[in-house]
């Protein structure tokens, strides 16, 4: 009887390992609308009733930026007096507690701030960056019901994908993205409407 009572025990610490939310919540009750109701326009505020926190693990995210715990939140807001609500990528600093909100790329397209955290790191090899590459638009898509990502392409110098917008027949391209590489480390990123050609550069 001893084998299956184990057995049991070490299923259930491994179901429940990385699932303690005490840290995550404790810095996001700081970005709750206060008693009165007041609020900054354009601001994401915490609703614990809504929030439904879930932990993201990623091989190579995390070794990329292992100050963070990385976090899918539903987040609430204003803008002016229209309200606003997504699921947003959180980042936790695990020492200081500090929160980085990134907006969903449907609200501001691809983050800056996240973009910038990641530029300047040299990979091991090809490999660890295409995997890095699959992950980082995953967690890019957080809260963005109708946007993939298509047709990746790695070439020595760069990575190229589009931005689909994925209700709209045959998948309209809605941005083009490239990220600049430079013996295995990622110089830029650089994000270009198609249509009207206005391109946001993402750099040191």
């Amino acid at each position: 009887m001893k084998f299956p009572i184990t057995l049991t025990l070490l299923l259930f610490s491994v179901l429940t390992f990385g699932q303690d939310l005490t840290d995550i919540k404790t810095s996001l009750e700081k970005l709750k609308i206060d008693e009165n109701g007041s609020y900054e326009s354009d601001k994401w505020y915490y609703n614990p009733e809504k929030a439904d926190i879930k932990e993201i693990n990623k091989e190579t995210l995390n070794k990329v930026m292992p100050e963070y715990d990385f976090y899918s939140v539903y987040l609430e807001g204003y803008y002016g007096w229209h309200k606003k609500h997504s699921r947003c990528l959180v980042l936790l600093d695990s020492d200081s507690g500090k929160l980085v909100i990134i907006d969903p790329i449907w609200y501001d397209e691809i983050s800056p701030v996240l973009i910038k955290m990641i530029i300047g790191y040299e990979f091991e090899n090809k490999k660890e960056l295409q995997l890095f590459t699959f992950e980082l638009q995953e967690v890019l898509l957080t809260g963005s019901i109708n946007l993939d990502f298509s047709n990746t392409i790695f070439e020595e110098k760069n990575i190229t994908f589009n931005l689909i917008e994925t209700h709209k027949e045959k998948g309209n391209v809605w941005r083009k993205i490239e990220i600049g590489i430079n013996k295995n480390t990622i110089e830029f990123l650089t994000s270009t409407n198609p249509i009207t050609e206005e391109k946001r550069i993402i750099n040191k």
